[in-house]
């Protein structure tokens, strides 16, 4: 039969054994949570890591599509500005062959007469007033010193009894008038070279907006 003592003793030793075994279930569970809250987190991480990697990388995607695009629309517009030009030049080159073989009298179905009368109508009536100093070129100086007193007889009706003096110093150009008053203030380019620079400046507008590079 064992003493009362004993019998505290191994009750106290229980206690510390049970006491020490919740206190390491207790330890095990909280080390269990950490591990799953750290475990959790190292996903989150990843996750968040991978995440951001798709953003960079997809942004470096981005950034080399548009410059493939830019690219190849800067490409397109320098084939289209260049097709233009050659367009152009060759419309130019037709037309100033055209006005050439007109202002020569070798295209015989067009009066070059009557074109440059029309011109100097057009000029004198822009600038108004009743005295004039025509310019013009070689050829055309000699045609209006030998007709001039016809043509203005023909353009009474349309710019009254005016004055018309031919500068002696001419030209270069294909055709045309350059018109001005007496005293210079007023001066009116209506030379053929002129009408088609302005043309071809329209048309060009003209062309590149139709093909679609302004």
């Amino acid at each position: 039969m064992s003493s009362p003592s004993i019998e505290l003793e191994a009750q106290l030793i229980e206690r510390t054994v049970a006491k020490r075994n919740e206190t390491l279930l207790s330890a095990e569970e909280t080390a269990k949570k950490i591990l799953q809250a750290a475990e959790r987190e190292r996903e989150r991480i990843k996750a968040e890591s991978e995440k951001q990697i798709l953003s960079i990388v997809s942004s470096e995607l981005r950034a080399v599509r548009d410059r493939i695009i830019g690219k190849a629309n800067l490409e397109g517009r320098r084939t289209l500005m260049s097709a233009r030009e050659e367009v152009l030049s060759a419309l130019y080159d037709e037309a100033m062959f055209r006005l050439e073989a007109i202002a020569e009298g070798r295209d015989t179905k067009i009066r070059y007469g009557e074109v440059l009368k029309k011109l100097l109508i057009e000029a004198i009536s822009a600038i108004g007033g009743e005295e004039f100093i025509v310019s013009v070129n070689k050829r055309d100086y000699a045609f209006l010193k030998e007709n001039l007193a016809d043509i203005k007889e023909e353009m009474k009706e349309y710019v009254g009894d005016v004055i018309i003096r031919l500068d002696a110093k001419t030209i270069d150009a294909i055709g045309g008038v350059i018109i001005r008053n007496p005293e210079e203030t007023k001066i009116y380019y209506n030379t053929l070279d002129a009408r088609l620079l302005k043309a071809r400046r329209k048309t060009e507008s003209e062309v590149a907006k139709i093909l679609g590079v302004i």
